[in-house]
């Protein structure tokens, strides 16, 4: 490295012989054709050796100039190709998504085809996961989170705030007001063990001076996936974030219990590096994926 001669000059080499001509090179470098002029004295200087030719009309490369030139144009497109891989998009026809198992079953997958049929360019690859992604280690573009926020060394975008309902299915409530919460607590009880959604559950028992130990749950997990499938297969009454069951609802598989919503712990967030979310398939994901998300949760509240 202690050989090379400045990187500066090098660049304004590069420009000036690939344009032949200085005043295009001060263009397309922003800056004077005498600040041109200079960086290319200094090169020579450096390199004890002529690389331009200059008349009145007109600017040629020497022999050695024209020897140079392409070692430098291989130079920086090396190091355009290494900087792109650290901060630009090194794959823009793939975008690889890293959710949620509930969010990616339950919302993104029967939606998918919309986004595909819009950008066919884009082949999206899923990942889903209930660990957070180590975005260096990892080949992910972005991540689509439920949870708290205040994640590290990301850029993080809440897109929806999520609200905690109960539910259940009709035929498990045959013969129960779905309204009183004394019959509703006699029902089997499907526990989501996610610390924010137990707090909430505790809450809701003390505000109505129900003894919550004397529940049993009859499956306990932190996956929403297995709870709900369960609630819809009338083996519980459940506490979930609404948007995990909306289409459950609209369907008539799940009914919402208590005439209970509150806003939930935990929200849904875009998350990722903070260059990536500039990356054109990222951007366009989000472009599409926002506006789609809260039109489809919008309706919920009227149903009872």
């Amino acid at each position: 490295m202690k050989y090379l001669p400045p990187l500066k000059s090098l660049q304004f080499f590069l420009v000036a012989g690939q344009s032949k001509n200085f005043k295009q090179a001060a263009e397309q470098l922003n800056v004077t054709q005498a600040a041109v002029s200079q960086q290319i004295r200094l090169l020579e200087e450096n390199l004890q050796a002529k690389l331009f030719e200059r008349t009145n009309k007109q600017t040629m490369l020497t022999e050695k100039g024209r020897k140079l030139l392409p070692f430098m144009q291989r130079g920086f497109e090396e190091l355009s190709g290494g900087i792109q891989v650290v901060t630009g998009d090194p794959n823009p026809q793939i975008l690889r998504i890293s959710t949620v198992h509930s969010f990616c079953s339950l919302w993104l997958v029967p939606r998918l085809q919309e986004f595909q049929k819009l950008h066919p360019e884009i082949m999206v690859q899923l990942a889903p996961s209930s660990a957070l992604i180590d975005f260096q280690q990892s080949n992910i573009d972005l991540a689509i989170r439920m949870g708290r926020g205040g994640y590290a060394d990301l850029t993080e975008k809440k897109i929806y705030d999520d609200n905690l309902i109960f539910v259940a299915s009709p035929k498990l409530l045959d013969g129960i007001d779905k309204d009183d919460p004394e019959q509703v607590f006699q029902l089997p009880w499907i526990e989501d063990t996610s610390i924010g959604i137990q707090e909430t559950f505790q809450e809701y028992c003390k505000n109505i001076n129900f003894n919550y130990e004397n529940l049993v749950p009859v499956i306990q997990t932190n996956d929403a996936l297995p709870l709900i499938d369960s609630a819809v297969h009338d083996r519980g009454f459940l506490l979930v974030n609404s948007s995990l069951v909306a289409e459950h609802i609209r369907a008539g598989r799940l009914v919402k219990l208590l005439n209970y919503s509150i806003k939930s712990p935990y929200s849904l967030y875009l998350v990722a590096p903070e260059q990536q979310f500039s990356w054109r398939k990222v951007k366009l994901f989000e472009d599409w994926l926002v506006p789609k998300l809260r039109k489809s949760f919008s309706d919920l509240d009227s149903y009872q």
